[in-house]
């Protein structure tokens, strides 16, 4: 398998993985996340918070409120009139406090492993292709001295 190949194949399976553990961790809400994610020329794109989802947020700047009503609203089922004074109160929490994600990241996707697990299919995948183009090469080398 050639590489451009086998990073497709693994960006594909990355994204799978991250689904997986969106679901299993609960903390794809909305499944947005999960859903956002596609592989196009070799780039694995999605929604830019799943960078939170991984590292979590630090305390300091105030959350987008607009973010926290549609999580309030899904996740703990608060109804459209309560929602902006419980977001507001969620993103003053944070801003105070940071993200369980951020103060424990094993609760977050754990991107660093899933990626490291990508990267050693491709390089198994990659390198059974070398293998073979050099057992190639050396019975073509042999068949000519």
């Amino acid at each position: 398998m050639n590489f451009e190949k086998a990073t497709t194949k693994g960006l594909e399976q990355l994204a799978k993985r991250i689904k997986e553990q969106l679901q299993s961790k609960g903390i794809d809400n909305t499944g947005d996340a999960g859903n956002s994610l596609e592989v196009q020329d070799n780039t694995l794109l999605g929604y830019e918070y799943i960078y939170f989802l991984d590292q979590g947020r630090a305390p300091g700047k105030f959350p987008p409120v607009s973010n926290i009503r549609d999580w309030v609203r899904t996740k703990l089922g608060i109804d459209e009139k309560k929602a902006d004074s419980v977001a507001y109160l969620v993103g003053r929490k944070i801003s105070q406090e940071g993200t369980k994600i951020w103060k424990d990241k094993s609760k977050g996707l754990e991107l660093d492993v899933l990626i490291n697990e990508m990267l050693e299919q491709i390089y198994e995948d990659v390198s059974e292709e070398m293998k073979v183009n050099i057992i190639k090469f050396d019975t073509i080398k042999s068949e000519h001295i």
